[in-house]
């Protein structure tokens, strides 16, 4: 009777030991994403806009320098800026994210942009988008799509 236990004794080792792997990567994260969403694609159009607090947890600057996601093959930072009065839009290459400090990806601001969507985002859905950093670290982040915002007529 003993034998028969006895080979799965190394298997539970082995799981356990992943698991406490896996707890001890999320325990040693350099970045915390908050408050993540991305916007529902207007009927007619394959773009959408994503946002969200990233927060640098560890003691060393990060640069993100890349997204990635599976609704799409081309994700890029984007940054609002005023110029001569007007609102212009620009791609960046990267952004710093301090030691200890939040970055905030917000309408108006820095943003990802979504590119040829393979299909429509819908409000309530989810998608996983992934933050690449200069460290060659990753992250994989959630974000909820947000409907597009109906204004009222008032007349």
């Amino acid at each position: 009777m003993r034998n028969i236990f006895l080979p799965i004794v190394p298997l539970i080792f082995f799981v356990n030991s992943a698991f406490a792997s896996t707890v001890d990567n999320e325990s040693n994260a350099k970045v915390l994403v908050q408050s993540s969403f991305a916007r529902e694609s207007i009927p007619g159009t394959s773009i959408s806009s994503a946002y969200m607090a990233i927060n640098n947890i560890s003691t060393k600057d990060l640069r993100l320098i890349s997204a990635t996601s599976s609704v799409t093959d081309r994700i890029e930072i984007h940054e609002h800026t005023m110029a001569n009065g007007l609102m212009r839009m620009r791609q960046v290459e990267y952004v710093d994210i301090s030691a200890k400090d939040t970055v905030l990806f917000q309408p108006s601001g820095l943003h990802l942009m979504i590119f040829d969507l393979k299909q429509p985002l819908k409000a309530k859905e989810n998608i996983t988008i992934t933050l690449h950093f200069d460290d060659q670290s990753s992250i994989d982040v959630n974000y909820i799509i947000k409907g597009l915002k109906q204004k009222k007529h008032h007349h």
